[in-house]
C-alpha cells in the first residue's frame, strides 16, 4: 500500500494524505484512505485523467485564475474601463463559470 500512496503523492505533487485531501478533493473526497483498494482506485483515476490531459491541481487552477484576472485588468485598462467596471466583469465571469464552461472567445 505504501508504494501506491507514494505513486499517488508523486503524481499529484503532494506530500501526505492531508495535503492530498486538501488539494485534490476530486480524487480523495468520500474515500476511506485506510484501504489499499481506495488508493488503487485513486491511482487508476489519476492515470486516466493524465492520459486525457485533464489532470489539473488546485494550485494550477489558482494560478490560472490569477493570470486570467490580471489579463482582464490589463485589457480593461487599455480599453478605458474603470476599476469598478473591470471588477464587475470579473465577478460576472466567476459567476458564469459556476454554471457552465466559459470560452475566452465568447468574452
Amino acid at each position: 500500500m505504501q508504494m501506491l500512496k507514494q505513486e499517488v503523492y508523486n503524481l499529484t505533487q503532494t506530500l501526505n494524505t492531508r495535503q492530498l485531501k486538501k488539494e485534490r478533493p476530486d480524487l480523495a473526497a468520500g474515500r476511506d484512505l485506510r484501504y489499499k483498494a481506495q488508493w488503487a482506485e485513486i491511482l487508476e483515476n489519476l492515470k486516466a485523467l493524465r492520459a486525457e490531459g485533464q489532470d489539473i491541481s488546485l494550485a494550477d487552477l489558482q494560478a490560472s485564475e490569477k493570470m486570467l484576472k490580471q489579463s482582464l485588468a490589463k485589457v480593461g485598462r487599455l480599453s478605458g474601463l474603470s476599476s469598478q467596471a473591470i471588477e464587475t466583469d470579473w465577478q460576472r465571469i466567476k459567476l458564469e463559470a459556476q454554471f457552465s464552461d466559459i470560452h475566452i472567445e465568447e468574452l
